[in-house]
């Protein structure tokens, strides 16, 4: 039987088996786990219609109960006890930056005034900053240490003081890794283990810096210092976290970002912890993409996104966890003679950065110090434990300048003989050319740009010509953006003003999945201006396509004040996918969804959607088993070749990837639906019957049919995970945070989704999946 057939055999199957009933531990879940849903009236099989009120979740007087043994008792206790305080406070961090940061494209935009005239004085200032600005060398001194858990113990001049240096650095950026390594850091993000560090920074650099700020993530903490003559300079001043892992949670890699304007150059730190072990190189690739994707900053003077590579001088330290793919006893050797070079050629982050795959555009030093990791703490001998871990150089420090500011000088890169911990820190020295502004040349380059202005004034035609009138996309993919390009010149006499307005009758400027930028300008004669436009189809627009059948077309009206309009052709085909659908439209594909069309109504369908088969089933015959399951985050790449498999039937066996790249392709597939498995109308009831589990169920028997039968295919296959916990050392309180994220949300039209869940929201959602992995009966 080929796996198509065995694909549509399995998920027309009607038997729902408890998983965890020991006399069927030899029944295979996906071929036992789908049922017929409870009827959508006013019974269910365990409660009577007495008890319900039709039409409504609510639950009225249950009967009296009969007296409980201790065992019993203690069964019910369980069964109510809710996910721990401890678990939702280690996941509220990551959950609320995660909801903060979805990558959504702006919603429609609407039609709004710009202030056109000051956009371009602001443009022109900006263009012409050479003429008021002078450069003065500064210095940067950047510091990384993996401190493995242990407290401050040792003088850190060695370290943070360099004798060989005539001059004090203007900046210091020191960054720690496992500054705690403890359970209260873990689990309650607990944050004071970095008082006593940031004291000793203090009491080591002395009276001529002031902190500008710090910032931790679990074990990871990044601080800021600048001399005080320099803090009345220092502007723009904000930081922001990114955590890795499956949704951000429940990990204590990632990264944190500090950025400010210095003078009038803009500076970023980004202080890092990647993935782990030598074979993890993909992981750590994908870890740096993450993090450089997800940090992202306010312009406070417009509210746009600022990014990392928007500053002039962008710096990354951190334990960067690269390893030396060579036998520990060759790298020792070559460690005793100092043949750095023949080892840093073969050094992962060396060949990855050499190939394009990390880091692009960054640069690093020269490396003439011996490998950071790993020691016998307290000792200067290289690790010789059981393990026996390769030494390798994990701890680093790279920069990138951005092509319009002038690049760093090196004054110095080295290592510092600190021994408490199992890795040495590493220091760097940089010379930055910093953006000084003469004031007087400052205004007096603005009153040109004004009088310049005011010249060209009048009240003639503007003319302009725009470099193609029809713009086509071709093939878009769901939440891959595309960006095309257009020319608008001013080919008249006088000063052109645009802006993009809405066609008749509508308040919007373009769809919801187009983005348009610069939506105005102005132009003086024979100036250009370039309009980006960008499509980027998401969860919140793909139902458009994948469920509405739209067309991707869209006709833009691009203005010129006292002149004529210009009309955009815009054009595109969407590539229909399982991602950003909706559960009732995928039972309808039971051949591939990409390029066929749904069976009619009157035509059974599947019992739950083929796509959400073959992942689970693919992660039960590979990956039960695996730590990290569900933790650990998937390979972007890998994610996107999986839905594509799943688009086209093409079989897994076609493509590499990892299966934390598959156990996150289920994560995103239950987020990417249009509604969720707990519909958006059912939000508020889930909440409020998140503490009793008898109300959960009753709940659930009210779920449309689709979603009954996915709810309980997913909470077999969950609680089948969670009998392999010895290995995968998954916990339920852990499953039913990550989960209930995506099974139950609100509706993204309401004022709920705008704010970032508190505690108890995230607890009650839990609470409600936790009831069905850990109480047999509510899945009997």
């Amino acid at each position: 039987m080929n796996e198509t057939q065995n694909m549509e055999n399995n998920i027309e199957t009607t038997t729902l088996v408890n998983s965890t009933d020991n006399n069927n531990n030899n029944n295979n879940i996906n071929n036992n786990v789908v049922v017929e849903p409870q009827s959508n009236t006013t019974t269910t099989t365990t409660t009577s219609v007495d008890n319900l009120q039709v039409g409504t979740i609510s639950i009225s007087d249950q009967s009296t109960p009969t007296t409980a043994t201790p065992n019993q008792q203690q069964q019910q206790e369980d069964n109510n006890r809710g996910v721990s305080n401890e678990t939702i406070k280690a996941s509220l961090d990551g959950l609320k930056h995660n909801s903060l940061k979805t990558t959504f494209p702006p919603n429609s935009q609407h039609h709004q005034y710009i202030d056109v005239n000051t956009q371009w004085i602001t443009n022109k200032l900006k263009e012409r900053e050479s003429e008021f600005t002078e450069k003065r060398g500064m210095s940067i001194f950047l510091g990384t240490w993996n401190v493995n858990g242990k407290k401050p113990s040792e003088p850190l001049d060695p370290w943070l003081k360099d004798p060989s240096m005539s001059l004090q650095p203007d900046i210091y950026a020191i960054g720690f890794q496992e500054l705690d390594l403890t359970a209260e850091a873990l689990l309650l993000g607990d944050t004071t283990r970095s008082l006593p560090w940031e004291q000793h920074i203090l009491n080591t650099l002395q009276g001529d810096y002031v902190k500008l700020l710090s910032k931790q993530l679990v074990g990871i903490l990044l601080c800021v210092y600048v001399k005080k003559e320099h803090k009345p300079h220092i502007a723009n001043v904000q930081s922001d976290i990114a955590a890795v892992g499956i949704m951000g949670m429940m990990g204590n890699k990632g990264g944190v970002a500090i950025r400010f304007s210095f003078y009038n150059t803009t500076i970023c730190i980004i202080n890092s912890h990647l993935n782990a072990h030598m074979d993890n190189v993909l992981r750590r690739n994908q870890d740096m993409k993450d993090i450089a994707k997800n940090i992202k900053f306010i312009n406070e003077s417009d509210h746009s996104t600022i990014n990392i590579f928007d500053h002039d001088q962008l710096f990354w330290i951190g334990d960067l966890n690269y390893r030396i793919p060579l036998p520990d006893g060759e790298v020792k050797e070559k460690i005793k003679k100092k043949d750095f070079y023949n080892l840093f050629l073969v050094d992962q982050l060396n060949q990855q950065m050499k190939a394009g795959a990390v880091f692009e555009g960054f640069q690093e030093p020269p490396i003439s110090f011996a490998p950071t990791y790993k020691y016998d703490a307290g000792t200067e001998e290289y690790d010789s434990s059981e393990k026996k871990r390769t030494p390798a150089w994990c701890d680093r420090i790279l920069w990138k300048t951005h092509k319009k500011a002038e690049n760093v000088g090196i004054l110095s890169y080295k290592r510092a003989e600190l021994i408490s911990s199992d890795h040495r820190p590493v220091s760097a020295s940089f010379v930055i050319k910093i953006k000084v502004v003469i004031p007087d040349s400052k205004n007096r380059i603005y009153q040109e740009i004004v009088k310049e202005l005011d010249k060209k004034e009048n009240d003639s035609m503007p003319d302009a010509n725009i470099s193609t009138n029809m713009v086509d996309f071709e093939t878009i993919k769901f939440m891959q953006p595309t960006s095309r390009q257009l020319v608008f010149e001013n080919i008249g006499q006088v000063i052109a003003r645009f802006q993009f307005i809405p066609k008749l009758d509508e308040a919007i400027l373009c769809k919801p999945w187009l983005k348009i930028s610069p939506l105005a300008g102005m132009m003086i004669p024979k100036e250009k201006v370039t309009i980006d436009l960008t499509v980027y189809v998401d969860n919140l627009t793909s139902g458009l396509f994948n469920v509405g059948g739209e067309s991707m077309d869209d006709i833009l009206i691009l203005h010129l004040e006292n002149g004529k309009d210009y009309f955009i052709s815009i054009s595109g085909v969407f590539q229909r996918t399982c991602f950003g659908n909706t559960l009732e439209n995928l039972v309808r594909y039971p051949h591939p969804i990409r390029n066929n069309i749904p069976i009619p109504p009157e035509q059974k369908k599947l019992s739950i959607p083929k796509e959400l088969w073959r992942i689970i089933d693919y992660i039960y015959y590979n990956g039960l088993k695996e730590e990290g399951l569900f933790i650990k985050s998937g390979v972007t790449k890998e994610m996107e070749a999986i839905r594509d498999c799943l688009d086209t039937a093409e079989p897994f066996s076609s493509i590499n990837f990892s299966i934390h790249s598959m156990a996150e392709t289920l994560i995103r597939f239950l987020e990417s639906l249009v509604e969720p498995v707990i519909p958006f109308n059912m939000y508020q009831q889930a909440l409020d019957a998140s503490s009793s589990p008898l109300s959960c169920k009753t709940l659930v028997s009210h779920l449309p049919s689709v979603n009954y039968n996915v709810f309980f295919y997913l909470i077999s296959f969950l609680i089948e995970t969670l009998s392999n916990q010895k290995e995968n050392d998954l916990k339920p309180d852990q499953l039913a945070i990550i989960f209930s994220t995506v099974l139950l949300r609100p509706s993204p039209q309401s004022q709920l989704s705008q704010i970032p869940p508190d505690a108890t929201t995230v607890k009650k959602k839990a609470d409600l999946i936790l009831h069905f992995l850990i109480s047999k009966d509510l899945i009997n």
